[in-house]
């Protein structure tokens, strides 16, 4: 079974639910909640508030994709990297090319 993924209404109301006293026990009893994952939405919501219960899984945070380079490249690195990848590429199309031909002229 894959993970569960709740509305961001339901999160609110849930934790708004236990800062106006509710107890871990009641929370777990009544929704069935796992109680690490609900202490993570209760810190995330003190933090917060609201929009620290937006689910970030699969969003990319910033103008780029991942974690940043220790060392960003210089332009002049960036270009000697790319033409390198394109050399390998053409390499590697030459080499499935020939593999192409000895197959057909097995057959």
């Amino acid at each position: 079974m894959g993970k569960m993924t709740y509305s961001l209404e339901f999160k609110t109301q849930v934790v708004e639910w236990f800062e106006q006293g509710a107890t871990y026990k009641q929370i777990q009893e009544t929704y069935g909640l796992d109680l690490r994952m609900f202490r993570r939405w209760v810190r995330k919501y003190r933090d917060h508030g609201v929009q620290g219960l937006v689910d970030q899984r699969g969003k990319a945070r910033g103008m780029s994709k991942g974690r940043p380079r220790k060392n960003p490249m210089t332009s002049d690195e960036r270009i000697r990297r790319l033409e390198a990848e394109v050399e390998f590429l053409k390499k590697l199309l030459e080499a499935r090319k020939g593999e192409r031909r000895r197959i057909r002229e097995k057959q």
